[in-house]
């Protein structure tokens, strides 16, 4: 039995902030009181006066289960105050895999994630083989699962990309209804990344039949973030409408200047769809930059065999002079590259092999080396086998705070991470603090109370959570103990893995898991 006593509460329902006490007994809230309260003789005592007490912040769009095996991916979340992560996301998700080929699968999953922690086979086998293994990693957030489109295309067509056959179609709504049985959240969608690029919208639609028939959501990073963006939002909508199914628009934004702009229009169409009946969130991450895989810019027909196909193309001359021409020009596929404003504009992140470019825009390691920065980037790619992570500078803040304050925006890390020693995106480690120190502190958008909220109850709520996200009597004690005053998000894109200041005690199920 514990008692945080002379704390400033934000219990998490955007409710006032008021000075209390809280009483955990076996890992859940016993009772929360307003000024002081009677000590049982048996309780351990926690003075936090001058300190806040949260509900512990639920990571809305994580990719957590690729690396839930990592401490450092753990200390990542544990360390801003994160005690649940949704999962799954972009279509890229652990589990299925066809076990008879890993290597393929471990390619796959190590486009987002350069360093996966991945199963023993055996825990592959089935999705309820899978949860037991994930359910006894210790010292881990509390992870929630969406069912990957690009994994159950691959796990049942490989990077083919016709067309499913019906028991194409079949096989992948078997897969997807054993996992929504064993309690996935839903199903995800990466419509940049193959082979989730081929499916197209009637497939994403049936898939989704199985998930209204289980109860689940959608959660999409639409096709095109960029030039499409308005007409890739709209797929969702239709796909959400048409299957009956809430849908989460994953790290909304739209990329490039000449998309700035679109997401103020965008919202109007989110909320056209909520009054016809689509229930809708939105999440995001508090930084103008994104961060995916560094292969992504490549026309999708040079990525659809896979990476080893990929590092062919990347060294056939007549090949690379058509991605050349085809990169510099405005497309119809979401150019990452181009929408940065060129080679300036792409920071290269964590890569697997071939480190000397980390840290530095593609346009200067090639200045560095005496490289034209196509052929630096071509270089990179090559002697990472397809692999490794870039940061993209493609938004605008005015975008970025219309997204903020949207009432269904939620927080998200979209936390993709390297080895301990190589560089990624601050968000990964610095997403919640910023958030708090930016919206709150700098630009004034939101009260803390209802910053809180919207990393805590509303999260919990949008994902059927309904044993965490407040303080409350009966919910599961996840808290996070913080010094509001000196809480501050120490992660920059030059040094991405510096824990933030400011947070005290993170407490899972009553235990502290991180702090003091």
């Amino acid at each position: 039995m514990k008692l945080i006593q002379n704390v400033n509460i934000i219990d998490g329902t955007g409710a006032p902030a008021f000075l209390g006490d809280v009483l955990i007994e076996h890992g859940r809230i016993a009772d929360v009181t307003k000024g002081g309260r009677t000590v049982p003789i048996e309780a351990e005592l926690l003075d936090a006066s001058g300190l806040t007490l949260t509900p512990g912040f639920i990571d809305a769009h994580s990719h957590g289960d690729l690396m839930l095996q990592s401490a450092f991916s753990a200390l990542s979340k544990f360390s801003q105050g994160i005690t649940t992560q949704a999962a799954g996301q972009c279509g890229v998700s652990m589990w299925p895999a066809d076990t008879r080929d890993m290597q393929r699968h471990i390619r796959f999953v190590s486009g987002i994630a350069p360093c996966p922690s991945v199963p023993p086979v055996e825990a592959l086998e089935s999705y309820s083989a899978y949860r037991a293994y994930a359910n006894a990693i210790p010292r881990k957030p509390k992870t929630e699962y969406f069912t990957g489109h690009g994994a159950l295309r691959l796990a049942v067509m490989g990077y083919n990309a016709e067309k499913p056959t019906r028991a194409q179609m079949q096989a992948m709504q078997t897969l997807l209804r054993e996992a929504m049985e064993g309690g996935s959240l839903g199903l995800s969608s990466g419509l940049v990344y193959a082979p989730g690029c081929y499916g197209q919208t009637e497939e994403l639609i049936e898939l989704l039949r199985v998930v209204h028939d289980c109860g689940g959501m959608y959660a999409t990073h639409v096709r095109d973030e960029s030039n499409r963006v308005e007409e890739a939002e709209d797929e969702a909508l239709l796909c959400a409408a048409r299957a009956d199914v809430p849908v989460f628009i994953s790290h909304f934004k739209a990329a490039g200047r000449q998309n700035w702009g679109k997401p103020a229009r965008i919202l109007k169409r989110f909320d056209e769809a909520i009054a016809r009946g689509v229930h809708l969130t939105v999440d995001h991450y508090p930084y103008l930059a994104g961060q995916t895989s560094l292969n992504v810019s490549i026309p999708p027909r040079y990525r659809k065999d896979g990476m080893e196909a990929l590092c062919r193309y990347l060294r056939d001359p007549a090949a690379l002079r058509a991605i050349r021409e085809e990169m510099s020009v405005q497309s119809d596929y979401d150019n990452y590259v181009y929408n940065s404003g060129g080679f300036d504009g792409v920071m290269v992140a964590a890569c697997p092999f071939f480190k000397d470019a980390e840290g530095m825009t593609i346009a200067a390691y090639a200045k560095k080396t005496g490289q034209d920065p196509f052929d630096a980037y071509i270089e990179i790619l090559c002697r990472n086998e397809g692999l490794g992570l870039g940061v993209y500078f493609h938004m605008c803040e005015e975008d970025l705070l219309a997204i903020a304050q949207y009432p269904h925006s939620v927080i998200g890390t979209d936390g993709l991470l390297g080895r301990e020693n190589e560089n990624g995106h601050p968000r990964a480690f610095g997403a919640f603090p910023r958030a708090i120190c930016y919206y709150v502190k700098e630009k004034g958008i939101f009260t803390l109370e209802e910053m809180v909220r919207r990393m805590t109850g509303l999260p919990a709520s949008r994902l059927g959570l309904f044993d965490r996200g407040a303080i409350r009597p009966g919910l599961a004690a996840d808290l996070v103990l913080m010094d509001y005053a000196a809480l501050r998000d120490r992660a920059t894109y030059r040094d991405a893995n510096l824990t933030a200041e400011g947070i005290q005690t993170v407490f899972l199920d009553g235990e502290p898991v991180y702090g003091r």
